[in-house]
């Protein structure tokens, strides 16, 4: 794209914001959960640490997703993608930036936790 030319903003769904932190979030949450029971599974700290990880994973997904869950609903169905960061003409905007980020990092924290969960016992 040229320097004058503008790509017009685009509106994005929950849904689409929450399948996409939930992709990401059994991936690499997943990953991390096996990958630290594999390594500390020698060790009785490995079940306290899985279930540190999962209720740290539940506070913070929990909270994450009810905020960008409240954004989204202020923003009234004018929630924004990264790249409109940029041309943002005031804080209304920049939340409707927000809304979705908060939304993928609140379900990509939810999603491990029934994997720490149910990997916790199992380390102990």
């Amino acid at each position: 794209m040229g320097r004058g030319t503008s790509v017009p903003r685009s509106r994005l769904r929950l849904g689409g914001a929450v399948a996409r932190g939930a992709v990401y979030g059994a991936g690499a949450g997943a990953a991390v959960c096996l990958t630290v029971t594999a390594l500390v599974l020698r060790d009785d700290a490995g079940a306290d640490l899985l279930e540190a990880v999962a209720f740290l994973g539940l506070v913070a997904g929990a909270v994450s997703l009810l905020t960008g869950l409240f954004f989204w609903a202020c923003c009234s169905g004018e929630v924004l993608r990264w790249r409109d960061l940029f041309r943002t003409s005031g804080p209304s905007e920049v939340i409707a930036v927000l809304a979705p980020c908060l939304v993928r990092v609140g379900v990509l924290l939810l999603v491990p936790v029934p994997v720490a969960a149910a990997l916790g016992p199992l380390a102990g």
